[in-house]
Parts: structure tokens; C-alpha cells; sequence
């Protein structure tokens, strides 16, 4: 058996409950946050190193301007654009998780309708 069957309902749901809620969440939010943002600056950083532009003058005098993209760099620039969307995401997460939510009122047990007085 495992211990949370030895465990009355009542008990296992409170502990259940409090392992949700932590304020160091909160904490954990904020790097993720900064990281979310470092990713997404590596991102864009990676995207404008994969663009090139090449500049060649034909015999006729007429400029033609090319555009080379790094495969390489524009792979790194979506891995780094996906890792700060699931970053921003378990940020969200992270905040809703660590934020203290109201308990929900218990509902008042009503008491059992006596009998009818019936003579």
C-alpha cells in the first residue's frame, strides 16, 4: 500500500493542495522571464547574422543585390524563437501557480427537513 491510501481523504487533499502553491514560484517566474528574453535576443541576433548581401556590378553598369541566408543561423534563430515561447509559457504557468488564489467558501450543509407533524 502506499502511504497516501494509509492516509485519511481529508489530510491527503490538504497536502495535495499546499505542494500547488509556493511563493518561490514566483522566483522562478522572474528567471524564466530574463531567460525568455535572452532567447528571444539570440533569436533575433541569429536571424540577422544568417541574412547576407552580395553586391555584384555587371559589364553593362547595372547593379544586381542578392540576398544569401545561412541555413545554420536560421535554424538557431526558430530553436532560439521555440525555446522562448515554451520559456513564456512556463512563466505563465510559474506566476499563476505561485500566486495565491481565494479558497472557495464551503458549502453550508443544510440540515435533514424534520418530519411533518401529523396527528
Amino acid at each position: 500500500m502506499t502511504d497516501a491510501a494509509d492516509t485519511p481523504p481529508s489530510i491527503a487533499v490538504l497536502v495535495r493542495d499546499d505542494q500547488l502553491h509556493q511563493p518561490w514560484r514566483l522566483v522562478v517566474a522572474a528567471v524564466e522571464l530574463v531567460l525568455a528574453v535572452t532567447a528571444g535576443w539570440a533569436a533575433r541576433r541569429c536571424w540577422s547574422a544568417a541574412v547576407t548581401t552580395v553586391t555584384v556590378r555587371a559589364n553593362d553598369g547595372a547593379e544586381l543585390v542578392s540576398h544569401v541566408y545561412g541555413g545554420n543561423w536560421i535554424g538557431l534563430a526558430f530553436l532560439s524563437a521555440a525555446v522562448t515561447g515554451l520559456l513564456l509559457v512556463d512563466c505563465a504557468r510559474q506566476v499563476v501557480l505561485g500566486a495565491r488564489t481565494r479558497r472557495r467558501r464551503r458549502r453550508r450543509v443544510s440540515r435533514p427537513a424534520r418530519p411533518a407533524d401529523t396527528r
